[in-house]
C-alpha cells in the first residue's frame, strides 16, 4: 500500500500591490473564515427552525472567534509547549500561531454560557444550534489545516499519507495528516447532524452527541501524532486527557437532558416576551 495524494505545497496567494512584495493570502485563513460564516449560517438555520432567534447566533459569532483563537491559543502554549512559551512570554500575544482543539472548546464553551445567562436565554436550544452548526465550520477549518500540513503524524505507507508532511518536509516521505483525518470525521458528523434533524430532538441532544462521538475518535487519532512534537502526560495527549473527561460529559448530557426533556423528541418552547402593562 502506498500514498495516493501528491506532494504540493502548502497552499498560499499573492496579492500584488506596487512597490510591495504583496500580501500572501494563505490557504490555512480563507478555509478557516469560510467555516466561521458556513457553521454560523448552519447554526441560525436550525435555531430558526426550533422557533429561536437566529440572531441570538449571529450575536454570538465575534465571541467565538475570539474563544477560538484566544483559547485554543493559550490551551496550546500552556499544554504542549509551556517551556517555550514562558521563556518567551510575548509567543502568548501571537494568538494566530499555534492553536489547541480543546483550548478553543473551553473557552467558547464558556463565553457561549456566560453569554446566554447574562441575557437570560435558554442555554441548550442554543447551545444546540451551535453545535449543529460547528460541524460545518470545523470540517472547513480542517480543511485548512489540511492544505496548511500544520498537524503532521507518524510516518506511513498508508494510502491516505501526505508526502512532505513529516518534519523537515522530504517530499520522499509520507506521514499521516491529521488535520485531514479530522476533517473527514467533522464531515461525517456533519451528515449524521443532518440526518438526524429530519425530526425534533430533545434540547442537548447535539451537544451531547457532538462530545460523545468526538472523544473516542480524537482519543484514537491522538495515538498517530508525531512523537517528536506534543507533550505527553503519562504516555497521553492532552488532548487525549482531555478526551477522558468529554466522553462521561457527552453521555451524561444525553442521558440527563433526555430525562428532563418536557416530552421527549420536542424542542424547549421559547421564552414568551415579557408584557409591558
Amino acid at each position: 500500500m502506498h500514498p495516493i495524494i501528491p506532494y504540493f505545497e502548502p497552499i498560499k496567494f499573492v496579492i500584488p500591490i506596487p512597490g510591495t512584495d504583496g500580501v500572501p493570502i494563505h490557504g490555512f485563513g480563507i478555509l478557516v473564515a469560510t467555516g466561521f460564516l458556513a457553521g454560523s449560517w448552519l447554526a441560525q438555520r436550525k435555531a430558526r427552525r426550533d422557533g429561536f432567534d437566529p440572531e441570538v447566533i449571529n450575536r454570538l459569532l465575534g465571541w467565538l472567534v475570539v474563544g477560538v483563537f484566544v483559547g485554543g491559543h493559550l490551551g496550546h502554549a500552556l499544554l504542549y509547549d509551556p517551556k517555550e512559551y514562558f521563556a518567551h512570554p510575548l509567543e502568548f500575544l501571537k494568538v494566530w500561531e499555534g492553536l489547541s482543539s480543546f483550548g478553543g472548546f473551553v473557552a467558547c464553551a464558556i463565553i457561549v454560557w456566560a453569554f446566554l445567562k447574562r441575557n437570560r436565554l435558554p442555554f441548550w436550544p442554543y447551545a444546540d444550534s451551535i453545535a449543529y452548526g460547528l460541524t460545518l465550520g470545523w470540517a472547513l477549518g480542517r480543511c485548512g489545516c489540511t492544505v496548511a500540513k500544520d498537524h503532521p503524524g507518524t510516518i506511513t505507507q498508508f494510502w491516505l499519507g501526505f508526502p512532505g508532511m513529516c518534519p523537515g518536509g522530504d517530499p520522499l516521505v509520507a506521514c499521516h495528516n491529521l488535520g485531514f483525518y479530522e476533517a473527514l470525521f467533522a464531515f461525517g458528523l456533519l451528515g449524521l447532524f443532518l440526518w438526524l434533524n429530519r425530526k425534533p430532538r430533545f434540547p442537548g441532544f447535539y451537544v451531547g452527541w457532538l462530545c460523545t462521538l468526538y472523544a473516542p475518535a480524537r482519543f484514537g487519532m491522538d495515538f498517530l501524532r508525531h512523537p517528536d512534537i506534543d507533550n505527553r502526560y503519562a504516555g497521553l495527549t492532552p488532548a487525549q486527557w482531555g478526551c477522558l473527561v468529554m466522553l462521561p460529559l457527552g453521555l451524561w448530557f444525553l442521558f440527563s437532558r433526555s430525562a428532563l426533556a418536557p416530552l421527549r423528541g420536542e424542542p424547549e418552547a421559547p421564552p414568551a416576551p415579557e408584557s409591558s402593562g
